[in-house]
């Protein structure tokens, strides 16, 4: 049995096709774009979190041994 043959498509509907997955390709670009550029905040807000409590750490630490090792001033009396 012979099956019905597909139209041939029109030249407008292939040049819209075509269009629609340029469209389509871009969307996924700019979509790709964005959530890179969202990635890319996560990291360096996380980065400077990190930066700030390794230097509150090692200024606590520093402190502590600061504290630790100074000798008292002991006046003498009069």
């Amino acid at each position: 049995m012979d099956e019905p043959k597909q139209p041939e498509p029109i030249e407008s509907e292939i040049k819209e096709s075509i269009a629609s997955r340029i469209e389509r390709r871009e969307a996924e670009i700019a979509l790709a774009m964005k959530q890179e550029a969202e990635r890319h905040a996560a990291v360096m807000k996380n980065m400077h979190r990190l930066r700030a409590l390794r230097l509150s750490q090692t200024s606590k630490a520093s402190a502590s041994i600061r504290g630790a090792k100074a000798p008292l001033a002991i006046r003498p009396k009069s």
